[in-house]
């Protein structure tokens, strides 16, 4: 089988004169006869619906005068409306993946709408309903659309699906191509509107086939439409069938071929076994009706997420019924694994509340707040009544928080944060404690802080965080072992401890790089070390980290800028900063000859760089030489930017001529010999880079 990762690479090419000459997924003969599936002992059947693009007024049963939906319409009838339905993010892939989760976006590693090439998707760390309801015996499909991922990781079938039949993402620019997969591979691909507009019909055949190849077994289908997303396309028996132009005619095939699958779980005696849920993915975008409320898709604003919502299960979900509970796709996961007799895994933070009062026809006595996010950051909250907005989308933030009482102002106009000061800060308060969750959970399991560059050739502490993920299912206090996979040569030692995981601690580890990785000529060199720690006879690593040695010994007369500020240097090492001028006792510092050099970046992700002199005018460095011959060495780098070769004069007489460009997150030393004579003398040192360029150095070693 070839690899998606492969495939993705080279499909556009090596399927490119296929055209749709394969039909998979086309129509089929489906026998009224058909034996009817035996109901599932620990719950319904599940068909989860999920139509692209669709705004909450673009149904009949929602009040749209011009687009007919009589099986949607119909299919309310027989269940219940909810009127106040909330998809789970303004735009696509994050919805989408808080669906399959029940955890919003920002959990899940999809905060954000994934582009055609994005190498991101939903991780394979995550559990998805369909992985629950597989242990319950359930046969799982995915259907239509998919849109969290593209890589061989992020493939449906590593999330608990047991097919796939559908399009990886459907794009509004540049559509065509667009590859058609069957499980793991791609079988055809859509080169036009005419194509893509088989699809609705395809992905009705594939449902149908699904509930007969489960054969007696519970099913879960996830069937995500691709209209009415653009681009818009419909066969010819639907073009212009419609009062609401192309739009319509795409919502109105859709209706039809739905009307086919609930048609078909009818025959086969299934609709007493079958709980179906038909919901919009956000709300419309250039075309489409939001029923009046603000805004549309992007927004955080009722027009944005607040969908079209409807569940049917025959003799158990009340027939005609309208509900104004608050319901969202976060609970879909609780409900339907609540249904089907399956535990979610535990120490996984799940942000829904199960329906199952709800579907039965009772009110939602109580419920989790709704929130929402754009990207990686809360927006916006529902509770009860009331929604309050922290953050919009652009830059403008201004005239902020907004609060809103929806019972009265559904259409989001009359701002109350200065007459609720209370329920303004309780939903702040709630936002700020699940963003700090959030942040909690997304810290690794093991992770190792090393802020100072490591001295060779003598015992180096650095320091090793462990999170509750480390044990997320089980009890916070643990014994574990805390170690350090270092290069061959570098002495680790290993810290046994009782801990608590809830408090986040952090163990002291020691490591001791050997003398010779710190030989100071030519390229400074990254070496790796990885923390990894023991519970529960298993053992968890934490993500490498890059590090550095630099020289430390009795041969270091006088070691500029190794350390943090504020930090005991070691016995050699002293600070140099821009505010280090010359002193005679402590043998260095910049004199008033030439400008003083710029701050260091503190805020660097390096942790050289944190340490790092840079400025564009040359300056000037005295020193007190020791007696005798002594190297000085010069380290000069950034991991942000490639950085030009620096020019060193001795009293004037250039000692250190311009060396190579390094590229970004090099380090180079550069070294000369300067003679202190029989007892020792000063000499200055003007730092420079060629044609007034940034120059940068790390640190400079007289020895």
């Amino acid at each position: 089988m070839a690899s998606r990762r492969h495939v993705l690479a080279g499909s556009a090419l090596t399927l490119g004169a296929t055209g749709l000459s394969v039909s998979v997924g086309g129509p089929h003969m489906h026998k009224a006869s058909a034996r009817p599936a035996k109901p599932p002992r620990g719950g319904p059947n599940v068909i989860m619906v999920l139509l692209d693009d669709l705004g909450y007024g673009d149904l009949g049963c929602y009040g749209h005068p011009l687009i007919r939906t009589p099986r949607l319409d119909r299919l309310a009838r027989q269940g219940t409306r909810f009127t106040q339905g909330y998809c789970a993010a303004p735009v696509c892939s994050p919805s989408r993946a808080a669906l399959l989760t029940g955890r919003v976006p920002p959990r899940t590693g999809i905060p954000d709408v994934l582009s055609r090439d994005d190498p991101h998707g939903l991780g394979t760390a995550e559990r998805t309903l369909p992985e629950y309801l597989r242990t319950a015996g359930y046969v799982t499909a995915a259907i239509g659309k998919w849109h969290l991922g593209r890589l061989d990781a992020h493939h449906p079938a590593r999330h608990g699906f047991d097919s796939f039949f559908g399009v990886d993402a459907m794009y509004t620019a540049d559509t065509y191509p667009t590859e058609v997969w069957r499980d793991e591979e791609p079988v055809e691909v859509l080169r036009s509107d005419a194509d893509l507009a088989t699809l609705t019909r395809r992905f009705t055949d594939e449902a149908i086939d699904v509930v007969d190849r489960a054969d007696g077994r519970p099913f879960f289908i996830y069937l995500a439409e691709t209209m009415p997303h653009l681009p818009l396309a419909v066969e010819p028996e639907f073009d212009g069938v419609s009062r609401g132009g192309l739009y319509g005619d795409a919502i109105e095939s859709v209706d039809h071929h739905l009307g086919r699958l609930f048609d078909a779980i009818a025959d086969r005696g299934l609709d007493r076994e079958t709980l179906i849920v038909v919901a919009g993915d956000n709300g419309p975008w250039f075309e489409g009706s939001s029923g009046g409320l603000r805004s549309r898709k992007f927004e955080v604003f009722e027009g944005g997420v607040r969908v079209p919502f409807i569940a049917r299960w025959t003799g158990t979900v009340p027939r005609g019924r309208e509900s104004d509970d608050v319901v969202s796709f976060l609970d879909l996961l609780p409900t339907v694994c609540s249904l089907a007799g399956v535990e979610p895994e535990p120490g996984v933070a799940l942000d829904g509340t199960d329906l199952t009062a709800a579907l039965r026809g009772s009110r939602l006595r109580e419920r989790a707040p709704v929130p929402f996010f754009l990207s990686s950051r809360a927006a916006a909250v529902r509770d009860g009544r009331w929604k309050l907005h922290v953050r919009r989308r652009g830059s403008d933030q201004r005239y902020l928080p907004e609060l809103y009482d929806l019972e009265a102002d559904p259409r989001e106009s009359v701002n109350l944060t200065a007459r609720q000061p209370e329920v303004t800060a309780r939903l702040q308060e709630f936002l700020t404690a699940l963003e700090e969750d959030i942040a909690r959970e997304q810290r690794p399991a093991v992770e190792l802080t090393a802020d100072l560059p490591l001295f060779a050739d003598r015992p180096n502490t650095v320091r090793v965080r462990l999170t509750r993920a480390l044990r997320p299912g089980g009890e916070p206090v643990a014994e574990v072992a805390v170690s350090l996979a270092a290069p061959e040569g570098w002495a680790t030692t290993t810290v046994r401890q009782v801990v608590d995981l809830d408090t986040d601690p952090v163990l002291d580890v020691e490591v001791t790089p050997p003398a010779a990785v710190a030989a100071p000529a030519g390229r400074l060199t990254a070496y790796e070390l990885t923390p990894r720690a023991e519970v529960d006879g298993r053992t968890v690593p934490g993500e490498p980290v890059h590090v550095y040695a630099v020289p430390h010994g009795d041969d270091v007369a006088l070691a500029l800028d190794a350390g943090p500020v504020g930090s005991p240097l070691t016995p050699s090492y002293l600070a140099l900063t821009p505010d280090s001028s010359w002193s005679e006792a402590a043998g260095y510092g910049w004199t008033g000859g030439a400008p003083a050099p710029m701050s260091r970046d503190r805020g660097a992700p390096d942790v050289l760089r944190r340490d790092m002199v840079n400025n564009q005018p040359a300056a000037l460095l005295r020193l007190h030489l020791p007696a005798g011959r002594r190297t000085v060495s010069v380290l000069r780098g950034d991991d942000g930017y490639a950085t030009p070769g620096i020019s060193v004069e001795a009293d004037g007489t250039e000692v250190i001529p311009p060396g190579p460009q390094v590229p970004a997150g090099a380090y180079q030393w550069e070294e000369c010999v300067l003679d202190g004579g029989t007892s020792g003398r000063v000499t200055e040192l003007r730092i420079g880079a060629p044609d007034g360029a940034n120059w940068r150095i790390v640190a400079l070693l007289v020895r």
